[in-house]
């Protein structure tokens, strides 16, 4: 959303999130992009398994992370995520439309603003127009962030003398980091599943485009709470069963009876862990069918749709064959779709997708 200076290489980009942090930075051109370094970093479970985990890092952790990685330069890019910011569908005039940019954001701030109760002055506006669709629909997607929290992070960085270059959200970096990959056409429907720690959002594509961006119910902290307090295990063992075990359908000739307080037996973890997680994973399938129909009943001339996975929850083991299963559509990982380097996967896609974004501003 904010672009200063130009270069072959990109800003360091950190997607900075609840469950901790991840960057990436670029070198070469867009069409050959090349790593110049990545890393992650996990904030680590609490003690108390009835605890989230903690606050995010802060700007003087991100500092001390660019002079412990091969990154060079100090210009550093963020990509924001919902809450933090927000999409707007609006129907503008088409004469308002073919105003200068500058124009069009100051009228769709006051839109905005109305919509998110605050004033116009305190809110960045972006915005792209989105394909013809049928009936009134919405012929702008705006996106908002408060002004305040963009000058919080500013000055946060400068205080560790990194320059804040550049601001961009989460769903549109998993979008170009997929456009890495895929060559969609222009009728191609196709959506991100980002399934973060907090929070779970749907971006909806047609061709290259954003139509259509959707917080969902559930998300992996629930998940995870669920199977501490049904198996009666911490949270470091809980997440380490459902990268490793997952989910599946329970044999039931194997079901074994429990021990003791917590105790399972190792054949049918796959299954107690599939009873459990099951009904919220069939609750979130449901909403991402109704998301996927109503743009499909919006553009009619769409073709099937496909789903990428990207964040931490995609490492849930089972999950794109249950998805794949209930919704009828193929369903891939990042790793799977976006061509990405080697060492990055769907929790660093988003920190990728950004750094193409800048690399491809500065190129």
């Amino acid at each position: 959303m904010l672009t200063l200076t130009r270069t072959t290489r990109s800003a360091i980009v950190f997607d900075v999130g609840a469950a901790g942090a991840r960057a990436c930075q670029l070198r070469g051109s867009v069409a050959r992009p090349r790593l110049a370094d990545a890393f992650e970093v996990e904030l680590p479970a609490p003690d108390d398994n009835a605890t989230p985990r903690g606050a995010r890092l802060d700007a003087a952790q991100l500092g001390l992370f660019v002079e412990q990685a091969r990154f060079a330069g100090r210009a550093v890019a963020l990509v924001v995520s919902p809450p933090d910011v927000r999409y707007h569908p609006l129907h503008l005039p088409e004469a308002a439309l073919q105003q200068p940019d500058e124009r069009i954001i100051q009228a769709l701030r006051w839109e905005v603003a109305q919509d998110s109760r605050m004033a116009a002055e305190q809110l960045e506006v972006r915005f792209w127009r989105l394909p013809p669709a049928r009936g009134q629909h919405a012929n702008v997607l705006a996106v908002s962030l408060s002004a305040e929290l963009a000058l919080q992070w500013c000055d946060a960085l400068a205080a560790e003398e990194l320059e804040l270059c550049r601001i961009e959200t989460v769903p549109g970096a998993l979008v170009r980091a997929a456009l890495a990959g895929l060559q969609p056409g222009p009728q191609d429907l196709w959506a991100v599943l980002d399934l973060g720690l907090r929070h779970t959002t749907l971006t909806v594509v047609v061709g290259t485009v954003p139509v259509y961006v959707r917080c969902l119910g559930g998300n992996a902290d629930q998940w995870t709470r669920q199977v501490v307090e049904v198996c009666q295990v911490g949270r470091n063992v809980a997440e380490r069963l459902m990268r490793e075990h997952g989910i599946r359908a329970a044999d039931r000739s194997t079901r074994s009876a429990a021990t003791g307080r917590g105790a399972i037996w190792a054949s049918d973890i796959g299954g107690v862990l599939s009873s459990v997680l099951r009904p919220p994973l069939l609750a979130l399938t449901q909403e991402i069918g109704r998301c996927l129909s109503y743009v499909m009943q919006s553009y009619a001339d769409v073709g099937t749709p496909r789903l990428l996975l990207a964040g931490g929850g995609a490492n849930l083991l089972g999950l794109d064959e249950l998805l794949r299963h209930e919704l009828g559509i193929e369903v891939l990982c990042y790793a799977e779709a976006c061509g990405a380097p080697a060492g990055l996967n769907a929790r660093t896609a988003a920190a990728y997708g950004g750094a193409l974004l800048d690399l491809e501003t500065r190129g």
